[in-house]
């Protein structure tokens, strides 16, 4: 009897799972001039109930989700460019966030986005930047791949989520398939695949894609070794090249993958890549080209293209190489040892892009893209000094130009407060909704 007693003590201590518990989540993918998806997993299979709150004495829409431990919900129907604040009710669990929508393709707007890679292996480094991030105001962000240091190990996954959960739930998130997010000797990638949603209609779903985003669009490629070589994606890469160039409306192109054609740090730049992508990148004038896995900050320019690496977003930071190819070497202007961040300004032919230190200090920052398309002269931080010389910028290229011209869009209120959409927002409720939930496996 006292072992029995003892028993149910020690059961009763156990705390039972709850499907109506969020695991991770929700977070925001795929922003689309009429929709925005929301993603979240759970205990168990569990319905919920999402209400969206649009302009200020508009009423809600509420959207009821069919029980699903991993739930994908696109909410269709919004207003394009505009911003709602929205809540995700899971038995007596109430998560709050924003979404915005993205502007019509081709609208001449201004637009800011936050680019970070390399997540893996510290937690404290990698939450350290995440706050960091969240006191900017992105329309969304572009991670450059390595989000967890073993693709195959689910808590690596969990441990990725309760970090960046309080910077997704408010900003849609990009990422490229780093050689880390993979698993198993073939090198998979459904861990990586059942956590996001991002925009269809490239070689490989989730691993290839590209994106338009008011007046830029955004290829996203798998850079991994088994990947970049294959006919198909260096086809489908020119042909998106090809039609962005085509496109009057698209002023900027820019691409995200996670191997650096560039690089003076410990892996180097990436022969394959330069030989296969890098003259596309040339041919079609692509604007930047973001990478990650060396996990420190460079910049590089070869033949009109601008490289930069971000890969300091928690993984142990790299020294430079011990043997520097003489392309590498030529065409980096800036190395520096440092957990960090890029924050990149678009208005009209003018892009700024600065990288930020996790402290908050700036790296540099480099401008380009006047009337003459000529190169703007950089804007040095204090710091490290840079791999070349820096010449002082005239008054009206300094940093900030392109940021004083960008108007925050983020509610200053708190999360009961009424968020005024950027575009106008008829009435929400008379406005239809598709609603797609996927179990992911």
């Amino acid at each position: 009897m006292r072992g029995a007693l003892i028993l149910a003590g020690v059961l009763a201590a156990v705390p039972l799972a709850r499907a109506d518990r969020f695991v991770n989540g929700p977070y925001l993918q795929n922003a689309t001039p009429a929709s925005v998806t929301l993603m979240w997993e759970s205990d168990g299979a569990a319905p919920a109930t999402i209400t969206i709150h649009g302009a200020a004495g508009a009423p809600p829409r509420v959207i009821e989700v069919a029980a699903t431990a991993h739930a994908e919900v696109v909410v269709d129907g919004l207003a394009a460019g505009a911003r709602y604040r929205y809540e995700v009710k899971l038995g007596d669990r109430v998560a709050k966030g924003e979404l915005t929508t993205a502007p019509p393709p081709g609208a001449p707007v201004p637009l800011t986005f936050v680019v970070y890679g390399d997540t893996r292996s510290s937690s404290d480094a990698h939450r350290q930047l995440v706050e960091r991030i969240r006191a900017e105001v992105p329309d969304f962000l572009l991670g450059t791949g390595d989000l967890v240091d073993d693709g195959a190990i689910k808590g690596q996954w969990q441990t990725f989520f309760d970090v960046e959960g309080p910077l997704l739930a408010d900003n849609v998130f990009y990422p490229a398939l780093g050689n880390h997010d993979r698993q198993g000797r073939a090198r998979s990638a459904e861990a990586y695949r059942a956590r996001f949603a991002l925009p269809e209609g490239g070689t490989d779903p989730e691993r290839v894609y590209a994106f338009t985003y008011g007046p830029a669009r955004f290829v996203v490629l798998d850079s991994n070794s088994a990947s970049f070589a294959l006919t198909d994606q260096t086809a489908w890469l020119e042909r998106e090249l090809a039609a962005a160039r085509q496109d009057k409306a698209i002023r900027h192109v820019f691409v995200v993958m996670h191997h650096p054609p560039y690089s003076i740090s410990i892996h180097g730049g990436q022969r394959d890549l330069r030989e296969r992508w890098t003259p596309l990148f040339e041919k079609y004038g692509v604007a930047a080209v973001f990478s990650g896995h060396d996990h420190c900050y460079e910049r590089a320019e070869a033949n009109g293209v601008r490289y930069f690496v971000s890969g300091g977003g928690g993984a142990p930071l790299y020294a430079r190489g011990k043997r520097i190819a003489a392309i590498d070497r030529d065409a980096v202007k800036r190395y520096e040892r440092v957990s960090h961040y890029l924050r990149v300004h678009v208005i009209g032919a003018r892009i700024e892009v600065t990288a930020v230190r996790v402290d908050g200090t700036p790296i540099e920052t480099i401008a380009w893209g006047d009337d003459d398309d000529a190169p703007a002269p950089l804007v040095a931080a204090a710091g490290a000094p840079p791999a070349a010389a820096v010449a002082a910028p005239p008054a009206a290229v300094a940093a900030g130009d392109v940021a004083a011209a960008i108007a925050p869009r983020r509610s200053s209120g708190g999360a009961g407060a009424p968020i005024v959409p950027v575009a106008a927002v008829g009435g929400l409720v008379a406005v239809a909704a598709l609603v797609l939930v996927r179990k992911r496996k």
